[in-house]
């Protein structure tokens, strides 16, 4: 208790004027995160992009031949990057492109390592290459390579390397067409493999292509295999009728290159780097294949027309071998020309036996002991024409001549056949044609048709 007395109003008065405590809930306002989160989120994009990722790159190219900002970096059919930014130097004479590359790049990012721009078309691989769109291919250089950022962009796809275990062969023409970097390689229907690349041999003047089998199949790749370009739609009209390439949907979305290799008498597998010349179609590979064919010489002296490599050759009209080569040669003792022909015969087309224990030079010998005696017989090579289409179907050796008025020709290399006497090609067909136009007419057709109208007129006297 108080030793000092409190009036009780002024106590009252105290109690009512005693301050009370107010407790305010805030309310939770997201602004103010705002600010932390973006900063988070920026730290942890540095910290991907160029902690994890492969960083930036820039590559100077001659011309951004479509490229644009999001195109990717593609290596071995992998994305490994994106364009960031296309920006044209101060000069004017190219463009800078800067590259963002993933992490598992960073190995390649050294001086060596080749850059270049992939356009879509058709040129570059088919249909499918015109819905690739355009990316930037990337072909490593060597690991002793200094680190670098900064690297000149190619004009043209180097040739790659083999990506596994294989066989790579050289492939040499005139000229690649549709044949780029990663297009097919088939074999009976089945991809087999790829190419690498194309290069030019400026002193040659050919185009060498790069091809690369995979270990399963390299072993059918031998010393007669034959390569050829496919893909699209070939159809060729000639003597022997209409002829449409084999086709599928993947050879037109995707130009590939295929090879035959003969079943038996294939010769010995192939090293890395044999050199294969590439064949325009089918036919004229497996027309130039060795295997068990035996090849013949023969001439023709008026015109083959329609006559090429993978014509077939007949006998009682039964295909027993192809056309293999026509040239053309002028003989200047006589100014005249002449067609030498190169025909190929399979002996298992006349139940010959041939086996792999078959040596070529016992082939030859019992080949050229038939074909002599059925020259001999009378037979003789003469070209097999159409009328109503162009040019030569064929070649058939059959027996039109008289009995020991010929001989197959040994001594030359490979043996000839001889030819028919006179014009047994389109010429003759020709005249035969206008033998019975001429016929046709010489009849009386006026005459007839008076008689015609005379009979009608009895008859409906007579009705």
């Amino acid at each position: 208790m108080s030793e000092y007395p409190v009036d009780p109003k002024e106590r009252a008065r105290n109690r009512e004027e005693a301050a009370e405590a107010r407790v305010t809930v805030a309310k939770w306002n997201p602004w103010v995160w705002i600010l932390p989160v973006l900063a988070i989120f920026f730290v942890g994009w540095l910290i991907v992009r160029y902690g994890m990722g492969g960083g930036d790159i820039t590559v100077r190219f001659a011309e951004a031949r479509g490229l644009d900002r999001y195109s990717p970096v593609r290596f071995r059919g992998a994305k490994v990057g994106t364009v960031q930014k296309i920006t044209v130097d101060e000069n004017l004479h190219s463009v800078m492109v800067r590259i963002t590359m993933d992490a598992s790049m960073n190995g390649a990012l050294r001086k060596g390592t080749r850059f270049w721009i992939v356009e879509p078309g058709i040129e570059g691989g088919g249909i499918g290459g015109i819905l690739s769109g355009t990316y930037v291919g990337i072909a490593p250089g060597s690991d002793g390579g200094e680190e670098t950022r900064e690297f000149e962009g190619q004009e043209y796809a180097p040739v790659l390397s083999a990506p596994e275990a294989g066989k790579t062969v050289i492939l040499e023409g005139q000229g690649s067409g549709s044949i780029t970097i990663g297009a097919p390689v088939e074999f009976q229907g089945m991809r087999v493999g790829r190419v690498l690349g194309t290069e030019y041999d400026a002193k040659r003047e050919v185009t060498s292509v790069y091809v690369f089998v995979v270990q399963r199949f390299a072993h059918h790749v031998r010393q007669s295999t034959r390569f050829w370009r496919g893909g699209g739609l070939s159809v060729s009209l000639g003597g022997g009728g209409l002829s449409v390439a084999d086709l599928s949907l993947a050879s037109i979305l995707n130009a590939p290159i295929s090879f035959y290799t003969p079943e038996i008498m294939a010769g010995e597998e192939v090293a890395n780097g044999t050199r294969f010349e590439l064949q325009d179609s089918r036919a004229a590979a497996i027309a130039t294949a060795d295997g068990p064919h035996i090849n013949y010489l023969t001439y023709f002296t008026g015109p083959v027309g329609g006559l090429g490599p993978g014509t077939p050759v007949r006998m009682k009209g039964v295909e027993v071998g192809s056309v293999r080569e026509v040239r053309l040669r002028y003989i200047p003792q006589t100014a005249t020309l002449e067609t030498p022909v190169m025909l190929q015969i399979d002996p298992r087309r006349l139940e010959m036996p041939v086996t792999d224990a078959t040596t070529r030079e016992e082939l030859r010998r019992t080949m050229d002991g038939a074909m002599a005696r059925l020259v001999q017989k009378g037979m003789r090579a003469s070209l097999a024409t159409s009328i109503v289409l162009p040019g030569a179907s064929g070649i058939n050796l059959d027996i039109i001549a008289a009995p020991n008025t010929g001989r197959l020709v040994l001594t030359s290399d490979p043996p000839i056949i001889p030819s028919a006497t006179g014009d047994n090609g389109l010429g003759s067909a020709m005249a035969s044609l206008t033998k019975v136009a001429d016929k046709i007419g010489n009849l009386p057709i006026e005459e007839i048709a008076g008689h015609l109208r005379s009979t009608a007129t009895r008859l409906d006297s007579l009705v």
